[in-house]
């Protein structure tokens, strides 16, 4: 072998390997997972900057649309928020992240006083959103809430108790579960369903003045139930018992007068 191949053969094997290629779905999978470790250590403008660069590599990843969605309702930017999770739905209309953040996103500016011309139309469109969360028996309990909440607050008070129903079911004793479930069955003439929401809402703790406030209007809550199931006796001593308790959260007057009719129907 001639000298020159020789030294042509030594400069190649001394030559740096060249640079491989960086794989574009790894290192956005990487910049995603690191804009979660930036967003939990309080570095919240880092993280929204990592998804951004995740996007520049895979522009058509719905995850991670939904993901800065995420970021930007966490830290309360509503308008962004909804601008990248419709970004995400654009790409993937099924995407339940994107949904979910719609729905609690939108639920939240409805209940804003600033946009009551457009609340009705808000948990319309929150209503919508969440419905696609719980879509195939898909198990949320917060969309489970909220959605029991935008159902009873829009009269839609069958599908409100079915669905707080459905989430008493995993979180028993639930406090504001139960007043949804109370006001609900009351507007649709359940009594029984009232009733027994309004039990369990009497035998809550802790026995701070808020409470015994809250058990106050409860037990005149649950003697207006019995009273229309016609448990007259079960009735006046709901009422006596709230007459016994804090008599700052209703009318007394009001509540004796009941409790005398109960009184008077049960000893007939």
């Amino acid at each position: 072998m001639s000298p020159a191949l020789i030294l042509a053969g030594a400069i190649v094997l001394q030559a740096p390997a060249p640079a491989q290629a960086v794989d574009p779905a790894a290192e956005a999978y990487f910049l995603f997972l690191q804009s979660r470790r930036l967003e939990s250590d309080g570095n919240v403008s880092e993280a929204i900057a990592s998804l951004r660069r995740a996007l520049t590599l895979l522009p058509k990843a719905a995850e991670i649309q939904a993901e800065l969605a995420g970021v930007y309702a966490r830290e309360g930017r509503a308008a962004e928020a909804v601008t990248a999770a419709e970004a995400a739905l654009g790409i993937e209309p099924k995407n339940r992240e994107a949904h979910r953040i719609l729905g609690f996103v939108k639920a939240a500016v409805a209940s804003d006083p600033g946009y009551a011309s457009t609340a009705g139309m808000m948990n319309a469109e929150a209503i919508r959103h969440l419905e696609q969360v719980l879509a195939d028996s898909f198990v949320d309990l917060s969309a489970e809430l909220t959605l029991g909440r935008l159902y009873a607050k829009t009269g839609q008070h069958e599908k409100a108790l079915a669905t707080i129903k459905k989430f008493l079911s995993e979180q028993p004793g639930y406090p504001e579960a139960l007043l949804l479930l109370a006001e609900s069955a009351e507007q649709l003439g359940k009594w029984e369903d009232a009733a027994g929401a309004w039990s369990e809402v009497v035998e809550m703790g802790p026995r701070g003045r808020t409470y015994r406030g809250r058990q106050a209007t409860a037990l005149v809550k649950l003697g207006d139930q019995y009273f229309q199931l016609k448990k007259y006796k079960e009735a006046a001593d709901a009422f006596d018992r709230a007459l016994a308790g804090d008599r700052t959260v209703f009318d007394p007057a009001e509540v004796q007068r009941k409790r005398d009719r109960a009184r008077e129907l049960a000893g007939k």
